[in-house]
Formats: structure tokens, sequence, C-alpha cells
């Protein structure tokens, strides 16, 4: 999997990059407020990932609630 992430074009770094899913869950909460959370996954073409509900085992980076 580390050999994928040497390789990744510059645009999909920056999709898969923390402001990224920042902006993304910015978005997300002006237009339904609630619980959001971003959360880490591990995986090289997802490191992170915006989610209404994180499962008991997920790393949450950041959680917005209102």
């Amino acid at each position: 999997m580390f050999a994928a992430c040497l390789e990744l074009s510059p645009k999909r770094l920056q999709l898969c990059s923390r402001e990224n899913a920042n902006r993304v869950a910015g978005r997300l909460f002006d237009e339904r407020p609630g619980r959001l959370s971003i959360v880490r996954t591990g995986d090289p073409l997802q490191p992170f990932r915006v989610c209404t509900t994180p499962a008991a085992d997920d790393h949450v980076e950041v959680e917005m609630t209102f």
C-alpha cells in the first residue's frame, strides 16, 4: 500500500489531504447542521473520511456539533 501512496498524482494528494476533509465537512455542516466527524482511515487512497456516525473503532480527528 505504501508504494501506491508514492505514485499518487498531485491532484489526488490534494483531494486526500486533511485540509480538503475540513472543507468538505464545513460545507456539509453549513447545509445540514448536526454532528459530523472527520476520521482517519489508514487507507492511502482515502486517508480521511467525513461521516455523521463514526464507528466505535474509528480514529476521530475532528468533531463538529451544533
